[in-house]
């Protein structure tokens, strides 16, 4: 019984480890698109990275792509613009090396007040050690069937 409950903190703790290091990536990563971290932004991707949007996905093979991308993204917001924040997120690991990941994010004015809410599927891949973006889809819902 003693060999059962140390297995299950160990497997608890390991789960926790791996929980904060992809929120972790998330949160730098939201930094890095408040700040307008371009060569920042991209290091959290593993290539080729897809967003797949309602009506066509959008396919980014290399940096440089995806730096455009947000560049272009980033033009899109208001001049108000100040940061973004996560304020939910849920986390499945596939296989030990694929993370879905469902989050509610916020973007916020300058004097910390919402202008906008979303929610964001984000998928990750271990590689190296680290956590790293590969595919993101914007949603309104998700339906159980």
């Amino acid at each position: 019984m003693l060999k059962r409950f140390f297995i299950f903190i160990l497997f608890s703790s390991l789960f926790s480890f791996e929980k904060e290091d992809i929120i972790d990536v998330l949160d730098k990563y939201s930094k890095a698109f408040g700040d307008a971290d371009y060569s920042k932004i991209t290091s959290f991707f593993d290539y080729p990275v897809s967003f797949n949007l309602q009506n066509k996905s959008i396919k980014a093979s290399s940096r440089f792509k995806l730096k455009l991308i947000y560049k272009k993204m980033r033009s899109e917001l208001p001049d108000y613009y100040s940061y973004s924040k996560f304020d939910k997120i849920d986390i499945q690991v596939i296989d030990s090396n694929i993370a879905l990941v469902n989050a509610g994010l916020s973007r916020y004015k300058s004097d910390g007040s919402i202008f906008f809410s979303s929610s964001m599927q984000y998928y990750l891949r271990l590689k190296d050690n680290e956590w790293k973006i590969f595919s993101l889809t914007p949603y309104e819902k998700i339906k159980n069937f």
